[in-house]
C-alpha cells in the first residue's frame, strides 16, 4: 500500500488550505490527499459487510464514502489492479441521493404498493448506472476488454422481460452501438428508462387521464442481485463484492429507506453490500417492506462519525488534528502545526495557568475533598470566567482546542471557521506564504461571529423553509435555546456552582407532542444532540440533550465542561419555551439532589457524567 505521507504534495491546496468543498467536487488526487483514515472507522466501513455510517452533515461521511470509489483506492493501493488482489477485494460505487432525483414527490399521487413497485425499479436503474458510469469513467480504457463488455451488456439486457424493455434498448442502438461501446449503450439505456418513470409520475400527478406505465420493472432478486453477479464476473474486478454507497439516505421517502431495508435484511455479502450513510434522526426507518425490523449485529454494522466527546486526547481531538495538519502540510502556509497556527491568547493563558495554582491551594484550604486535580479541573474554568466577569473582560476562544470543542464533533465546523480566519487575515493584508499563525483577536472575532450566525441567520433560514403552521415551533426553539444559554450562564458564573460547568439537560417525564416537535427541531437542525444515557434507579434509558457547544460565545460558556447534565421538567421545558427570565429564575432555586443533600442556590440538581 502507498505511504500517505507521500500523498499529502504540497500545491494541492494552492489557496486557503481550509476551504471546504462538497467530496463530489474533488478529483480522486486531493480527496486522497486530504483523507484520513486514522480516528475514521474506515476500517468497519471497508468490512464486506452492510453498514449504516450515521452522522450530521459536514461530518464526514461522503468524504468516507468517496475515498472507497476505485480511481481513490487505486492510488491509495498503487493501481486498480491491486485493489482487486487484496485478500477482501471491492468495487465502490458512490450513489448519492439527490433531492427529488429519487424522491420524487409525485410519488405522493401513487399507492404504495405502486410506490414500492417503481421506485425499487429507480433505485435498481440508478445504482446500475452509477455503476456502469464508474467502470466508464473510473477504469482505464482496454483494462476491460470490449467483447467482455458486450457480452457483459447483454446478459444484462436479459435480465428484464424482453417486451418490457424493448423500447428503451431501440433507442439506446439508435445512439450507440452495443459492439462498439456497450458501456454508453447501457447507460443510454438506464437513462432511458429513467425519463420513463419520471414522465410517467409528471402525466400522472397533472391528472392527463389514466396514464399507464409503459417501462419494465425490476427488483432486488430478479435484477439487482444477479446485476451484480454479472459485474463481479468481469475481467479484473473478478470475485469482488460491490460496494454501492449509498450517500444521504436520509434523502429518501420512507417507501424507499424501507426497500433499502429489505436488500440490507438479505445479507448477500459476497455479491452485494450496501454502505449507507445517513443522519440518524431523518433516516425515518429501520423495517423492510415486509415489515421486519433490520437489527445490528446480525444484518449490518454501525459506525457513528459524530463524535459527543471532544477532550483533547479524544479520537475527535486526534482525528481534526491530523486533518488540520495534513491541509496545511499542503497548503503553501509555512507554518504546519496547527497549535502554532492557532495560538491561544497568552494574556489569558497566563492568568488561567495562575487561577489554577490557586484553586490547587484552595483545596488544602477546603479539607482536601477528593483529589486534587478532580477539584482544580472542576473550579478552576470557572473561576476564570467569574473573574472574566467581574472585570468585564470578554473570553477568548482562540486556540486550537478551544476550536475543537466549539465544532461540537462536526468536522466542517471546525474548518469553516479557520477559513474565516485566513480570509480575514488576508483582507488584513496578510500573505498566504507569510501568514505563520491567526492572531488570537482575529480567531475571536470569528468564533463570535460564527457563534451568532448560528443563532440568528441559521433560524431564519430554516423558517424560510417551514410551513407557516411550524413557525411558533421554531419561536419556542429559539426562545428555548435563549432560556438553556442563561442559566448555564448563571451556573457558570455563580461562585458556589458545585457543577458549574454543565451544557445538557435530561427529561424523565412524556413530553406533550408539540415540545417533542420543538426538541426535534432542534435536533434536526443541530443546536441539541440527542443521546440516552442510564438512569441511577435503573429502568431503561432516557433522552438526554447536549446543547451546540457552538452556541458557546454568544452566550459566554464554557466548552470545555462536560462535568453533569440538570434535569429538567415537562412544565420547566414549557416554561423554558416562553419565558426565559422567569425560567432562569425559578431554575435558580434552592433544590435538592438525589441525595437530599442540598446544593448551592443556582444548582436545581444534576446527574455526574
Amino acid at each position: 500500500m502507498t505511504d500517505m505521507n507521500t500523498l499529502a504534495t504540497p500545491g494541492l491546496l494552492p489557496g486557503n488550505p481550509f476551504v471546504v468543498e462538497s467530496p463530489e467536487k474533488l478529483p480522486p488526487e486531493q480527496l486522497v490527499g486530504l483523507f484520513i483514515e486514522q480516528y475514521t472507522q474506515i476500517e468497519t466501513v471497508r468490512q464486506r459487510r452492510h453498514t449504516f455510517i450515521w452522522g450530521s452533515r459536514g461530518s464526514g461521511k461522503s468524504m468516507m464514502l468517496r475515498y472507497l470509489e476505485p480511481q481513490c483506492q487505486g492510488i491509495v493501493h498503487g493501481g486498480i489492479e491491486k485493489v482487486f488482489s487484496t485478500s477482501e477485494p471491492f468495487l465502490g460505487v458512490y450513489c448519492p441521493c439527490k433531492e427529488g432525483q429519487l424522491n420524487k414527490t409525485e410519488f405522493e399521487t401513487l399507492d404504495e404498493s405502486a410506490t414500492a413497485i417503481l421506485s425499487e425499479h429507480l433505485l435498481n436503474i440508478t445504482i446500475a448506472d452509477r455503476l456502469i458510469v464508474c467502470l466508464r469513467d473510473q477504469f482505464a480504457a482496454g483494462v476491460i476488454g470490449v467483447c467482455e463488455l458486450t457480452a457483459f451488456a447483454k446478459k444484462v439486457i436479459m435480465l428484464f422481460e424482453p417486451a418490457s424493455i424493448a423500447a428503451s434498448g431501440r433507442g439506446a442502438t439508435e445512439s450507440n452501438d452495443i459492439a462498439v461501446d456497450p458501456l454508453g449503450w447501457l447507460h443510454r439505456l438506464f437513462s432511458l428508462e429513467n425519463l420513463k418513470i419520471g414522465g410517467f409520475l409528471r402525466w400522472r400527478c397533472l391528472g392527463r387521464g389514466e396514464t399507464q406505465y409503459e417501462g419494465a420493472t425490476s427488483g432486488y432478486h430478479d435484477f439487482l442481485l444477479p446485476f451484480m453477479q454479472l459485474v463481479g464476473d468481469l475481467p479484473v474486478i473478478r470475485g469482488a463484492s460491490v460496494y454501492v454507497l449509498l450517500d444521504d439516505a436520509d434523502r429518501l421517502n420512507r417507501v424507499q429507506q424501507r426497500i433499502v431495508n429489505s436488500w440490507v435484511a438479505n445479507r448477500d455479502n459476497q455479491w452485494l453490500c450496501v454502505k449507507v450513510s445517513a443522519q440518524r434522526e431523518k433516516y425515518d426507518t429501520l423495517l423492510t417492506l415486509r415489515g421486519g425490523l433490520i437489527e445490528q449485529p446480525h444484518d449490518y454494522s454501525e459506525v457513528n462519525v459524530e463524535e459527543l466527546y471532544t477532550q483533547s486526547k479524544s479520537d475527535y481531538a486526534n482525528k481534526v488534528r491530523l486533518i488540520a495538519e495534513r491541509r496545511l502540510t499542503l497548503s503553501p502556509l509555512p507554518e504546519k502545526n496547527i497549535d502554532q497556527f492557532l495560538p491561544v491568547n497568552d494574556t489569558e493563558r497566563q492568568r488561567f495557568d495562575d487561577i489554577k495554582k490557586e484553586t490547587a491551594e484552595e483545596w488544602h484550604k477546603a479539607g482536601e475533598p477528593g483529589r486534587q486535580g478532580d477539584y482544580v479541573t472542576r473550579y478552576a474554568t470557572a473561576r476564570l470566567f467569574q473573574e472574566l466577569k467581574r472585570k468585564k473582560q470578554r473570553k477568548s476562544y482562540a486556540g486550537f482546542q478551544n476550536l475543537v470543542h466549539l465544532s461540537s464533533g462536526i468536522v466542517r465546523d471546525f474548518l469553516e471557521p479557520c477559513y474565516l480566519m485566513v480570509d480575514a487575515c488576508v483582507k488584513k493584508g496578510a500573505k498566504l506564504g507569510e501568514l505563520r499563525a491567526v492572531p488570537p483577536s482575529v480567531q475571536d472575532e470569528v468564533c463570535y461571529r460564527y457563534s451568532e450566525e448560528f443563532l440568528d441567520v441559521k433560524l431564519q433560514d430554516i423558517r424560510k423553509d417551514l410551513p407557516p403552521e411550524n413557525w411558533s415551533q421554531l419561536d419556542a426553539l429559539r426562545t428555548l435555546i435563549e432560556s438553556l444559554g442563561r442559566l448555564f450562564y448563571e451556573r457558570l458564573h455563580d461562585p458556589s456552582a458545585r457543577e458549574a460547568r454543565v451544557f445538557s439537560f435530561t427529561v424523565r417525564e412524556s413530553l406533550s407532542s408539540n415540545l417533542e416537535e420543538i426538541l426535534r427541531l432542534g435536533v434536526q437542525h443541530r443546536y441539541f444532540q440527542r443521546r440516552t444515557y442510564s438512569t441511577k434507579e435503573g429502568g431503561g434509558r432516557q433522552p438526554w440533550y447536549i446543547l451546540n457547544r457552538r452556541l458557546c460565545p454568544v452566550f459566554k460558556l464554557d466548552p470545555t465542561g462536560f462535568e453533569g447534565r440538570i434535569q429538567l421538567s415537562s412544565d420547566h421545558l414549557e416554561l423554558a419555551c416562553s419565558d426565559p427570565p422567569r425560567f432562569v429564575r425559578m431554575r435558580l432555586g434552592v433544590v435538592e439532589d438525589d441525595e437530599n443533600r442540598p446544593l448551592f442556590p443556582s444548582d436545581p440538581g444534576e446527574e455526574k457524567e
